[in-house]
């Protein structure tokens, strides 16, 4: 039954169910995976042997554009100063520069895909 059809005085039947520990467990692992609430989740398996799941953005698809974007931009930075090196032009104190802070970029977008990776465990 959809939410908007939802009307509470049209469910007046109470189930009691008794589990075992490692059964609750298993059960409040089903129910944290699907996002729903235990009579969703019951409701669900029982009347239609499926579970709807709700899926929840783990990520910040923003800053992951964001990261994605900056990998790119360096990408094409330390190529462009490989393509003069290759060449035949010297390696000057500029390019040093720029390779180097090229290095912080990426050594910066590194720490970030970490922060995110901590979120995922």
């Amino acid at each position: 039954m959809s939410k908007k059809n939802y009307r509470p005085d049209n469910r007046t039947n109470w189930i009691h169910v008794r589990m075992s520990d490692e059964e609750y467990e298993q059960f409040q692992l089903q129910l944290e995976r699907t996002g729903l609430s235990m009579s969703d989740y019951i409701r669900d398996m029982t009347l239609t042997g499926e579970v709807k799941v709700i899926v929840k953005p783990v990520l910040n698809t923003d800053k992951l554009d964001q990261i994605i974007y900056e990998c790119g931009r360096i990408g094409n930075n330390v190529n462009q100063i490989a393509k003069h090196l290759n060449e035949g032009n010297p390696m000057t104190a500029k390019l040093t520069k720029q390779l180097h802070h090229e290095l912080a970029s990426l050594a910066a977008v590194r720490s970030q895909i970490e922060k995110l990776e901590e979120l995922l465990v």
